[in-house]
């Protein structure tokens, strides 16, 4: 009964999902949370354009400003790298006045955004709503709208007459810190320096549970995936994920089991399910994946924003989860048939040279190879068979079983059942993921060279 309404709640979120936004970088199939008015660093300065349509913020880095240009309304990105319009009213570390009015916006010692009338030298408002310091203000030209940034990126607009916000931003309102995969693979958990830790559907990014959490606080799955362990400064409280209460409550463990390598040495890194493939972030934002046979670059994935921060595998290894600034949790489909295929390799007939390139040393080159194969699943399999034996050597019988698994046709299952005969255990472990166990011959020895002794 609890499990049918666990995916009724799963079910729920998929009925009401909305279509992948348009904006997602190359590779990456939806995004949990939003990206809109998502500067993704430190906002050193706001500008209006003239006519107040757009809103342009400014992030200091190291190879020059990200300038990013928004629609002042909704929050789209429109483009980057772009000069600002001729500006309105702008301030870095400043009052902002607005137009026709004796107000001004400051940043106030607390970090936060307080409109004040100078004339009577009193403050009208507080302009919260950031989980970090403010860095910048601005007003529209008009004096009809406000807006502010804060350090963590996230830029939100005001009405300038009732100090109201003019939207508000869905899940985390900052970085997402870490983020884990159900036991099931159909659930995302994230926390967020907002202080809250936030629940999702991986099929379609819908958020469906959030829980507010201390300074410092973490979150993590119940071995079971049916409810979320929450770390608060003196308890750990466990809640149900169907109906969000409170089940048990103790006091801390001595060893922290919240905090994990990752977090410990601040690398986003993750290991897939079937231990071949290790994510690793990069300081510009860009993901590699690296084959751990041979410590290779198999794979780039580029946009995933400023810094990745945490990642994660679904269960089954056919998706990564990707935390940083600005973008939230970017989930990319990592399986085999997934790679992007180049004109060359979409053009390539020959299933001979695809396999020779297979067991090149050259990682990207050898993936990229496999996909091309996985393509055509009856002439990866007859290949395979022809190449894969007593002369193969280790690389290319580790990476010809992959393959042979991620076919998972019946003539792929066949030579791995042989391989598994014959003594390879790669083989065999593949079997077993695709639920087909099989233990390997006890009396041949699979050597370096590949043969028998």
């Amino acid at each position: 009964m609890r499990c049918g309404c666990l995916l009724a709640l799963v079910a729920l979120a998929t009925l009401t999902a909305q279509a992948p936004a348009a904006d997602l970088p190359s590779g990456a199939a939806r995004r949990l949370g939003e990206a809109r008015f998502r500067a993704g660093g430190a906002v050193a300065e706001l500008v209006f354009s003239a006519d107040g349509s757009e809103l342009v913020s400014h992030v200091p880095g190291p190879d020059g400003d990200r300038v990013t240009v928004w629609d002042a309304a909704t929050g789209e990105l429109l483009r980057t790298g772009v000069p600002p319009r001729t500006a309105g009213a702008r301030v870095r570390w400043g009052a902002s006045a607005v137009p026709g009015t004796d107000l001004g916006v400051v940043i106030g010692p607390d970090g936060t955004a307080v409109v004040r009338d100078f004339a009577a030298k009193q403050d009208r408002a507080r302009l919260s709503g950031h989980a970090a310091r403010v860095t910048a203000v601005a007003a529209s030209p008009d004096g009809r709208r406000l807006a502010t940034a804060s350090a963590d990126g996230l830029i939100r607009t005001w009405d300038a007459r009732t100090f109201r916000p003019l939207s508000t931003p869905s899940g985390h309102l900052g970085p997402v810190r870490s983020v884990e995969v159900s036991p099931d693979g159909r659930l995302a958990l994230t926390v967020g320096s907002d202080r809250s830790a936030r629940v999702w559907d991986v099929a379609t990014g819908r958020e469906v549970r959030a829980y507010p959490l201390d300074e410092g606080g973490a979150a993590t799955f119940t071995p079971d995936g049916a409810g979320v362990k929450l770390r608060t400064a003196e308890r750990v409280l466990t809640r149900d994920l169907l109906t969000g209460l409170e089940t048990a409550r103790h006091d801390p463990p001595h060893v922290d089991l919240f905090t994990g390598p990752r977090l410990l040495t601040g690398a986003c890194l993750a290991l897939s399910p079937d231990g071949r493939v290790l994510a690793l972030g990069r300081a510009g934002g860009e993901v590699e994946l690296i084959e751990t046979a041979t410590l290779g670059v198999r794979r780039r994935l580029t946009g995933a924003g400023p810094r990745c921060r945490d990642a994660a595998f679904t269960p089954d290894g056919t998706r990564l989860l990707t935390a940083g600034p600005g973008d939230g949790v970017l989930v990319w489909p990592v399986r085999v048939r997934d790679v992007p295929l180049t004109t060359e390799l979409k053009r390539e007939t020959s299933a001979a040279k695809l396999w020779d390139r297979l067991a090149s040393p050259d990682a990207e080159a050898a993936y990229a190879a496999m996909a091309r194969l996985a393509a055509d699943p009856p002439a990866a399999a007859k290949m395979a068979r022809l190449r894969l034996g007593a002369t193969a050597d280790v690389l290319t019988e580790t990476r010809g079983v992959e393959l042979l698994e991620a076919l998972n046709t019946p003539d792929a299952r066949g030579l791995l059942r042989d391989l598994t005969d014959g003594g390879v255990r790669s083989a065999a472990r593949a079997l077993a993921r695709l639920g087909d166990a099989r233990e390997p011959s006890g009396d041949i020895i699979r050597t370096t060279g590949g043969t028998a002794p």
